[in-house]
């Protein structure tokens, strides 16, 4: 994979684009975030978005990485755009959509990159171009405590909950069968694990942990990242998240990847991270899959 020339920024520059986000102000349904400054320079000249000045995110929640607050975008990925758009004197437009609408509406041209965990695939890279990874998240097992499941081969005879379209979907259907439940959303495997229809749920860590502390589950559940497992693939290496753009866009890719390497360089990328929970193993700049 070609890497991109890390272009070092001083400290200036990186409170600049905090004072930018700090200065949003809010819009309605599709809102906008901050109000370019004329004496903004961008760290990349002449950048192509789907509405000059503005960087059109599709989006939907999935904390830790992604969600709003008002007119802001928040969670890990959130912050790191945000300070990546502002960078760019662009101002952040956030598009609502469903989970299954955020990639086409990069690869049909209404927005201009998505977030909320999208992995770096073989196959995603036929419909738009990915970012450097931004974050690398293991896949987990977070169930109930005292039934000693914290392997793959320990799920077995186990009711468990996986959200629909995640990459393990189809191994570990085949291993388990019936016992395999698929949810349309995080949020309803996690209702049926709090409601104990189901023994455990297989996501990323940062979900998980996530999920766990908004239920308040954390004396009744645990958390483990399994053993490597040949069955099932995404056990073997972890996922990355990235933020893809269109095909036709080799500029934004480049300063999406330029800005990620400053963020990194600047150390503010360990704080945000941190700031939601992930530990420092999801600052993974070198990519696990060549693409």
């Amino acid at each position: 994979m070609k890497h991109l020339r890390q272009r070092r920024v001083g400290a200036t520059a990186l409170a600049a684009a905090m004072l930018a986000i700090t200065a949003c102000s809010g819009l309605g349904t599709s809102s906008t975030s901050g109000s370019r400054d004329a004496d903004c320079v961008p760290a990349h000249e002449g950048l192509e978005t789907v509405k000059e000045g503005v960087l059109t995110v599709s989006h939907f929640a999935n904390m830790p990485f992604a969600d709003t607050d008002g007119n802001k975008l928040i969670g890990a990925e959130g912050e790191i755009l945000s300070l990546i758009a502002a960078r760019e004197c662009l101002t952040i437009e956030i598009m609502p959509v469903a989970v299954a609408g955020a990639i086409p509406a990069v690869q049909e041209g209404r927005a201009d990159t998505t977030l909320g965990s999208f992995y770096r695939t073989a196959e995603r890279a036929e419909v738009v171009r990915l970012s450097d990874p931004v974050i690398t998240v293991y896949m987990s097992i977070a169930a109930r405590k005292g039934l000693g499941l914290k392997e793959i081969s320990d799920l077995e005879g186990h009711n468990v909950g996986s959200q629909a379209g995640t990459l393990w979907v189809d191994e570990v259907t085949k291993l388990l069968g019936d016992n395999h439940k698929l949810y349309d959303t995080i949020d309803a495997a996690y209702a049926d694990f709090k409601a104990r229809r189901i023994d455990a749920v297989l996501n990323s860590e940062p979900t998980a942990v996530h999920q766990i502390g908004l239920l308040g589950l954390e004396d009744e559940a645990e958390v483990n990242i399994p053993s490597p497992d040949e069955r099932v693939t995404s056990s073997l290496n972890p996922g990355q998240t990235n933020f893809p753009t269109n095909l036709d866009n080799a500029g934004l890719q480049e300063a999406l990847n330029d800005g990620l390497a400053w963020l990194r360089e600047t150390g503010k990328f360990d704080e945000i991270i941190a700031k939601y929970g992930l530990s420092p193993a999801a600052n993974k700049p070198e990519p696990v899959l060549d693409l």
